[in-house]
């Protein structure tokens, strides 16, 4: 709900059946092995040496447990700990219809000083969720991208201290500082920032993280997806306010976006890679992207995940360009309809269930009209459903009875995801 919509910071949660397919019983057909080449080529008496062919992966090589997720309500920045997402967290006991939970994570949580990564959170939030309830449960790690406030200075929260300090990581929009760009004035940070991801340096430094965590986790097989908070997010805090970053372009973002994503699953081989492509500054770049991710084994995740009577309603010309994209919709010239080869994993956040902002178009939706759209409409795999303790508002709106998580747990258990076999695009 970011780009061209107003930011919504509060996260989602992940819904879905077990099927496991790393792990099953379920058998997967393997590729067919290539036969080897000869060790050297011999021409008029000159040999050169051939190289090993690459490995092919197996087919259902990626662990796949599609369905319900709870979602944090919250976001782990630097300084933070299991603590803070705990409480929530244990509303997992015995909810065997959730399979697991949706963490959001900094890089600046990760990253203290250049090339010294500390996961230990993580592993504490992993360790609790196989360990602590009634059945183990799985894990999506999500990266939370931008700050939603201005940023101080020795400010790590989201973005690493060292890529701040550093010319080499690009200017940002206050004197002295580097690699962020933002809500500013007069030379001064005031609101909105995220990481210059676009830059090549600050990319190579987040990708150097990835590839960290990847070694460390992808072979845990509670370890069920890295997902990457919405492209909207990145666009928004480097050319919606005044001055602008004029190192910014769709294109260069783009790039880095593709350049990230090969890296992540390069790391994570066995995981699955969700991306929210939502919204570029132009269209172009999202048809681009979706069609690349199609292609690469990347899930499309998204934000404003709307109820079926919305889109019955209104229709889907209002859902985000990457969702367009998705269903076949759009205007853009995509390739047209993507479901029946990947498989979508959406996010449902707190504008999606209480308060005014999505009045127009009939919301907000109860979960069930929500999951009647994840099902004939969207056909996810995997559902992240924000936890409500009920106290909370949104929008001077207080949570709904039927958002509150025990309800919503209930309604998720009562009605199953339907689309979730194995994606075309997977190995």
């Amino acid at each position: 709900m970011i780009g061209r919509k107003k930011i919504i910071a509060i996260v989602a949660c992940l819904s879905g059946t077990v099927s496991f397919a790393a792990a099953s019983a379920q058998a997967q057909t393997t590729a067919s092995a290539a036969p080897n080449p000869p060790a050297e080529i011999c021409v008029n008496n000159k040999c050169v040496a051939t190289a090993a062919p690459a490995p092919i992966a197996a087919k259902g090589s990626i662990k796949w447990n599609p369905g319900h997720y709870m979602a944090s309500g919250s976001v782990i920045f630097r300084g933070g700990s299991l603590a803070s997402v705990q409480s929530e967290m244990d509303d997992l006991n015995n909810q065997d219809a959730i399979l697991g939970y949706r963490v959001w994570v900094t890089w600046g949580l990760l990253e203290s000083t250049q090339g010294n990564y500390d996961f230990s959170v993580l592993d504490a939030v992993l360790a609790r969720l196989k360990t602590a309830y009634n059945k183990p449960k799985h894990l999506v790690i999500g990266f939370w991208l931008y700050g939603q406030h201005a940023i101080g200075n020795n400010d790590g929260s989201v973005l690493p201290v060292y890529i701040q300090q550093d010319k080499a990581y690009g200017a940002s929009p206050v004197n002295g500082r580097y690699g962020w760009w933002g809500q500013s004035s007069n030379g001064a940070s005031t609101g909105m920032y995220a990481p210059a991801l676009y830059n090549q340096a600050v990319m190579d430094r987040f990708i150097a993280m990835i590839q960290a965590l990847g070694k460390h986790l992808d072979g845990d097989p509670y370890v069920e997806g890295i997902y990457v908070q919405e492209d909207a997010t990145i666009a928004q805090a480097a050319s919606a306010f005044k001055p602008v970053d004029p190192n910014y372009s769709d294109n260069a973002w783009l790039t880095q976006i593709e350049r990230l994503l090969t890296a992540t699953t390069a790391a994570f081989p066995h995981t699955s890679v969700i991306m929210a492509n939502s919204w570029f500054d132009r269209p172009p770049s999202t048809v681009a992207l979706s069609e690349w991710m199609a292609n690469n084994r990347i899930a499309p995740g998204s934000a404003d995940t709307w109820g079926q009577s919305g889109i019955t309603t209104y229709g889907t010309s209002h859902l985000s360009d990457g969702m367009q994209l998705l269903l076949g919709v759009d205007q853009y010239g995509g390739a047209g309809d993507l479901r029946p080869k990947t498989r979508a994993m959406m996010d449902v956040q707190s504008a999606e269930l209480l308060g005014p902002y999505f009045s127009q178009f009939g919301g907000p939706w109860t979960p069930l009209d929500i999951i009647n759209a994840l099902n004939q409409t969207y056909y996810a795999s995997h559902a992240f459903w924000t936890h409500f303790f009920g106290t909370e508002t949104g929008y001077g709106s207080p949570v709904p009875a039927v958002a509150k998580w025990s309800n919503l747990a209930a309604t998720c258990a009562a009605h199953p995801l339907i689309h979730t076999d194995y994606p075309q695009n997977y190995p």
